[in-house]
């Protein structure tokens, strides 16, 4: 059998899906670390059961790509691009079931031109897994229904726990699958049987390194994401509601918004439990978070896992083709699909080799030249010295730590005595009192009130030159270059408790 034959024979979701996998994997291997991906990096360095601001799945995933592909982007990305194809398959394996093999090649499709479910599902994020066990435990709580064995269950059990422990919006799928259940006459049934709640035990038990690590961290993180996020909300907002819906349609929807809105009226509407199922995982977490945007900012990728659903009741509407805005797409699929192409790889061509006009990517750019620089000021001060990255949350500190493949050595904001995130757990500022340091600052406004609180904790804080690093070409609108200031610092005198003990008080760079 000759190779055209064999491709030819070979399902067409699946040709769609490897096209997809060729384009992660060139985007993994080209595209620079973004600060988030060298934040979880720093964790896959210091390994644990869990951490302040995510569970430790994400850092179990990059430590095993680690091991493959050492301190790469690829190997950064590696296991998270695996997750990625997984739950893009699936997806298409639900689709089919319900809607045949035209459903799992809409489904494959749809997931694939997601703008924010194809950079997540594919990078260093905790939304890779997170994704990837949300749709595996909803294959499974399927099988259940539909088959009837209870076992089914436990499997779906186990796979939201590893949800769980990728990200904590993933308990959202537990009142989403009750209340299925209760207003399911097919499926009440379970709830007098032990199968779902042996189920929800067993989720419990695999987040368990979640728990010990809150436990014996005075429940840091669960105080974090949940009272702390809550006393972010102020004033009622109608804006935020308005800019969390053009978010979510930018983000995932951009040319199928239709489709969408097709999508969730037949989940309403149908009487399949299958497709009744769909909907109640697709709308309880985004309902949750628009409300809760007329209060505070919602970050565009929290109610990301309940499109899962809807995309695979979007597939369906696509690959029946019964309504006339279905047909369109339908008659559109290669357009759409093409369009979709061709955008997505821009994006990835732009974010590795600046394409022109177009503004750079903020934050991917100048960490190996400003790294080399803070290397060499580090190799004429005395043994000890430490560096202390300072910017943006965990930006400048993460990316110098991975640049330099030294984390137990690179410090962050917390040192001068402002939020540090996890950093505040890795970095213990006694045991480094006295020592010298290497300083680099990403320039900006904050520059002349970061060096007074340099002054103050630290003997002396002297200036070592700057590094400017040009990205890009003429852009059409005005771009500064990436610049970096540096400074040898000595004699580090840690910052005094506040009055009332806060722990965080305000963060340095917004």
């Amino acid at each position: 059998m000759g190779v055209p034959e064999a491709i030819r024979n070979t399902p067409a979701w699946a040709r769609v899906l490897s096209l997809v996998a060729i384009l992660r994997v060139v985007a993994s291997a080209t595209v620079p670390l973004t600060p988030e991906e060298a934040y979880h990096w720093n964790y896959a360095a210091h390994l644990d059961w869990s951490y302040y601001d995510h569970p430790p799945m994400i850092a179990w995933a990059i430590a095993a790509g680690r091991l493959l592909f050492g301190d790469t982007s690829f190997g950064v990305r590696f296991v998270p691009l695996l997750m990625g194809l997984g739950t893009a398959w699936i997806i298409s394996t639900l689709a089919r079931r319900l809607y045949g093999e035209g459903g799992g090649l809409w489904a494959i499709i749809l997931v694939s031109i997601e703008p924010v479910v194809f950079i997540a599902s594919g990078a260093g994020f905790p939304d890779a897994p997170l994704l990837f066990f949300w749709a595996s435990a909803l294959l499974f709580i399927m099988k259940a229904l539909d088959t009837g064995r209870g076992t089914w269950w436990l499997a779906g059990g186990v796979a939201l726990g590893a949800a769980m422990l990728s990200k904590y919006t993933a308990v959202f799928l537990a009142p989403s699958v009750l209340l299925y259940l209760l207003l399911s006459k097919r499926d009440r049934r379970w709830l007098a049987t032990p199968w779902p709640y042996a189920a929800g035990i067993l989720a419990l038990a695999v987040f368990g390194p979640v728990l010990y690590w809150n436990a014996v961290h005075d429940w840091a993180s669960f105080r974090f994401q949940s009272v702390d996020r809550l006393e972010q909300a102020h004033h009622f907002n109608p804006l935020g509601a308005v800019r969390f819906l053009g978010q979510q349609y930018l983000g995932f929807f951009p040319l199928t918004l239709p489709l969408a809105a097709l999508g969730l009226l037949r989940g309403m509407r149908s009487p399949k439990p299958d497709e009744r199922l769909l909907f109640w995982a697709s709308a309880l977490l985004p309902a949750f978070f628009f409300l809760l945007s007329w209060t505070r900012p919602i970050h565009l990728m929290w109610p990301m896992p309940a499109w899962l659903g809807l995309t695979i009741l979007m597939a369906g509407c696509a690959s029946e083709a019964r309504e006339a805005l279905a047909r369109f797409y339908a008659s559109r699929r290669g357009w759409l699909s093409g369009i979709s192409a061709v955008v997505l790889a821009g994006a990835v061509l732009h974010a590795a080799f600046f394409l022109p006009l177009l503004s750079p990517f903020q934050g991917l750019y100048g960490w190996k030249e400003v790294a080399a620089r803070a290397k060499e000021i580090r190799s004429g001060m005395p043994e000890g010295t430490f560096y202390l990255g300072l910017g943006r949350k965990y930006t400048c500190t993460s990316q110098l730590a991975f640049q330099l493949r030294d984390p137990g050595n690179v410090h962050g904001n917390n040192l001068l005595g402002f939020e540090g995130l996890q950093y505040d757990f890795w970095s213990d500022p006694e045991r480094l009192r006295g020592r010298d340091a290497v300083v680099v600052l990403e320039a900006g406004d904050r520059e002349a009130h970061t060096r007074v609180l340099l002054n103050q904790c630290f003997a002396s804080a002297t200036e070592a030159g700057k590094v400017t690093v040009p990205v890009g070409r003429s852009t059409l609108l005005r771009t500064s270059p990436v610049a970096f200031i540096l400074y040898r610092a000595t004699g580090y005198r840690p910052p005094p408790v506040s009055p009332k003990g806060v722990k965080r008080p305000a963060t340095l760079f917004k």
